[in-house]
């Protein structure tokens, strides 16, 4: 990839991304419940750290925004962050709970604490250069996703499975249903 093509990169998995999520809550029948959030969720940090009293001012965090009401079950429990790099250190992640700032580690730290502000649940939606999209939850949350989930107790608690396993996962099993 060209110099600073990352970007570019990272908005069309954005993008990939939406249309998925729209696919899976809408049983195939629409693909734009989604849209990529305004300055990729950047809008959401500048406004609350210009915030007084520490309220949150903007509901816009993460890079996923519901743009359709259906959308909404998702993004009001959900702050969703997506990245899509080289290199996501994710033997040291998984092994060890660990890795540095610009790796799933990382990434997983920062949004757990930009989810927390906002009282939400983290999802993290990452995909390594050659390797298939996955998502990172908190742990219990999903049970009923396939046998093929990863369960990880060494790092604050969390699950990763494979995203096209989220999006088989029947709408009913989720935990806005119960």
């Amino acid at each position: 990839m060209r110099a600073g093509g990352g970007k570019a990169k990272g908005s069309s998995f954005e993008r990939e991304i939406c249309k998925r999520l729209s696919l899976w809550l809408s049983h195939g029948k629409r693909t734009d419940l989604f849209w990529r959030s305004a300055m990729s969720g950047g809008r959401a940090t500048i406004a609350n750290r210009l915030g007084r009293g520490g309220r949150i001012k903007v509901r816009q965090p993460g890079d996923i925004t519901a743009v359709a009401i259906e959308g909404a079950v998702l993004t009001d429990r959900y702050v969703i962050e997506c990245k899509h790099v080289r290199n996501l250190q994710l033997t040291a992640f998984l092994l060890e709970g660990r890795g540095a700032k610009q790796s799933i580690a990382g990434y997983w730290k920062k949004l757990r604490g930009e989810a927390k502000r906002h009282h939400k649940l983290p999802m993290l939606i990452a995909k390594q250069n050659n390797m298939p999209v996955i998502v990172v939850l908190e742990n219990g949350i999903t049970d009923s996703l396939s046998d093929a989930s990863w369960r990880i107790d060494s790092a604050d608690l969390y699950v990763v499975c494979l995203f096209d396993d989220l999006c088989r996962t029947p709408q009913r099993y989720m935990p806005w249903h119960h």
